[in-house]
C-alpha cells in the first residue's frame, strides 16, 4: 500500500516535499539560536537567573524548547508542503519532519554541538524528531482542513419530560 502510493509521487512533489524539509530544517535552526538565548535574558532581567542550576530547569528548557522550537519549526514545514500537495498526506508530511530532522542533526554531529561520547537520546533525538512531525501534521492538516456544517436545520434535540421528578 505505501509502495504504491510512493510510486505515484510526482518530481514536483518531491520537490515541495524537499522545500518543506528545508523549511522546517531553516526555522529550527532559527529558533535554536534565538530562544535559549531569549529565556536566558529573560531570566536575567527578572533576576531569576539562579534557577537554571536547578536540575529542574534542564527538564523545563527542553519542554519550552520543544514548544518554542520544534512543534512551530514542524508546522511551517507541514503548511507549506499540505498547502502544495493535496493527496496521501498521511504519509507525505512525516518526509518534511524528518529532512529537519536530519539536518539538524547533521548540523549538530558537523559542529560538534553532539558529542558520540555523551549523547541524551531525549535532548538530542527525541524531542527534535517528536516535535517536527507532530507540527508537521498539525501544519499539513491545518491547511487541508474541510469545513462540514455539523448542526442541519431537519435535525432538532427533543427532551423528554416524562422522566423528570416534580
Amino acid at each position: 500500500m505505501i509502495r504504491t502510493s510512493l510510486r505515484s509521487l510526482e518530481y514536483r512533489s518531491l520537490l515541495h516535499i524537499a522545500i518543506g524539509g528545508g523549511i522546517s530544517f531553516g526555522a529550527t535552526y532559527f529558533l535554536l539560536s534565538i530562544v535559549p538565548v531569549g529565556v536566558r535574558l529573560l531570566l536575567f532581567s527578572l533576576g531569576y537567573v539562579g534557577l537554571l542550576a536547578f536540575t529542574e530547569a534542564g527538564s523545563a528548557m527542553s519542554l519550552f524548547t520543544f514548544g518554542t522550537v520544534f512543534l512551530p519549526s514542524g508546522f511551517f514545514g507541514g503548511l507549506y508542503t499540505g498547502s502544495k500537495i493535496k493527496e496521501n498526506l498521511r504519509i507525505i508530511l512525516v518526509f518534511p519532519a524528518l529532512i529537519g530532522f536530519i539536518g539538524l542533526i547533521a548540523l549538530r554531529y558537523f559542529t560538534g554541538y553532539i558529542n558520540l561520547s555523551a549523547i541524551d537520546p531525549q535532548n538530542d533525538f527525541l524531542i527534535p524528531i517528536l516535535g517536527n512531525v507532530v507540527g508537521s501534521y498539525l501544519g499539513g492538516y491545518a491547511v487541508n482542513w474541510e469545513f462540514e456544517e455539523t448542526a442541519r436545520p431537519s435535525e432538532t434535540i427533543e427532551l423528554d419530560l416524562s422522566q423528570v421528578k416534580s
